[in-house]
């Protein structure tokens, strides 16, 4: 049974993948030299991702890093090591265990048994793992967080309501939840800096952030 080890700056996201593989994988309470893999949570406060990456190298120098890759490429991530073959990106955000399938980013340095060793991970827990390329946003979150920034786009205007949009897009494409009630549930501040993330690799237009959903973003931070 490998030994793990979850640490980053979501407690939310840590207790999620904790009760995710507590049944086929050793969960330790302290990063030592014994423990085989560890998963690095935090999705867009750089300066934290980037401590906590030095601080695992510190203790840790031959495990394997699985980190959350959705505002910070798993390539810059690397850049930060003295071994970048042991680090993978993936893709966490809340509510990631409900879903069928889960995202991973290998960069052109990941270890080929790293890959294999994530992957077999998660097939246990009966997630069918799919490789994604390196972007901001990956697949799945890259086009949630644009259908999320529209909606916002059309609630702004006062094209329609919370409500309407919700509803409308739920019975129209069978999505599990509207696209404002998505950004709830993952966090707007999560969703706003996967469009920052984007607009600043690809500088083009159609990521450009909603103001509504920046407003939301910031209100967020005030009342957290």
């Amino acid at each position: 049974m490998l030994k793990i080890f979850i640490i980053g700056d979501s407690e939310k996201l840590i207790s999620e993948l904790s009760e995710l593989l507590k049944e086929k994988c050793d969960i330790c309470d302290e990063l030592d030299d014994k423990v085989d893999v560890v998963f690095e949570l935090t999705n867009y406060d750089e300066e934290m991702k980037f401590k906590i990456l030095n601080f695992i190298e510190s203790k840790n120098t031959g495990c394997a890093i699985v980190s959350s890759s959705l505002c910070i490429t798993a390539l810059q991530q690397a850049a930060e090591l003295s071994d970048p073959s042991k680090l993978i990106g993936i893709a966490f955000y809340p509510g990631f265990s409900a879903m069928k399938g889960i995202e991973i980013a290998p960069t052109k340095f990941t270890d080929e048994k790293i890959i294999e060793t994530v992957k077999s991970m998660f097939e246990e827990v009966e997630k069918q793992v799919m490789t994604s390329p390196d972007r901001p946003g990956m697949i799945a979150m890259r086009i949630i967080s644009m259908i999320i920034n529209e909606a916002y786009l059309v609630m702004q205007e006062g094209t329609s309501n919370k409500e309407d949009i919700d509803t409308a897009m739920k019975l129209g494409t069978n999505y599990p939840f509207g696209p404002i009630e998505w950004s709830e549930k993952l966090g707007v501040e999560l969703v706003y800096n996967i469009l920052a993330s984007m607009l600043n690799e690809f500088g083009e237009d159609r990521y450009r952030i909603t103001p509504l959903l920046r407003e939301a973003s910031i209100s967020s931070r005030i009342t957290s």
